[in-house]
């Protein structure tokens, strides 16, 4: 049986290939260094600092990373509404995000999403960080990205202020 991570777009069409990526976890965080600090001690995992944004720090170790995105994220990926209450006992919100080589993969992802069951929340978009990603739901409406490296020929990654 072929699962529905094995149908990558080539041209259009669906081929059978395997999705080689690097599990990525991500956080939505208050204080992304606090949480950083907590996690770095916890695990032992080294930081990417080049990967580093003003809204954004990630750990990794055993062959994950694991992500710590600021309340600011929430607006550049469209989830403002989903913004967790000012409490201790508010709901788990994280986000998986898969991380592919190719921004083709990401604009195929695109194109399947619905038919898979899930809902796209941002279609294919250039990030700040110089990444083509989707943002959806998942059919138990889990934050989900996939995202490549590289943006496709022609896009530029747009400027966002941080003030």
């Amino acid at each position: 049986m072929v699962t529905p991570q094995q149908k990558l777009l080539k041209n259009g069409e669906c081929t059978m290939k395997e999705l080689v990526c690097q599990p990525m976890f991500n956080i939505f965080c208050r204080d992304i260094d606090r949480q950083l600090d907590f996690y770095k001690h916890l695990l032992g995992w080294d930081e990417i600092k080049e990967a580093s944004s003003p809204i954004y720090r990630v750990l990794t170790g055993a062959g994950v990373q694991l992500g710590f995105n600021g309340w600011m994220a929430y607006d550049l990926l469209s989830l403002a509404d989903r913004i967790k209450p000012e409490k201790t006992d508010f709901p788990i919100n994280t986000m998986i995000t898969f991380m592919v080589e190719e921004p083709e993969l990401v604009d195929g992802a695109f194109r399947k999403i619905t038919e898979w069951g899930g809902r796209v929340v941002k279609a294919p978009f250039a990030t700040y960080y110089g990444h083509w990603q989707i943002v959806f739901c998942d059919p138990e409406n889990n934050v989900v990205r996939i995202t490549s490296s590289a943006l496709p020929e022609g896009i530029q990654p747009p400027a966002i202020s941080f003030e």
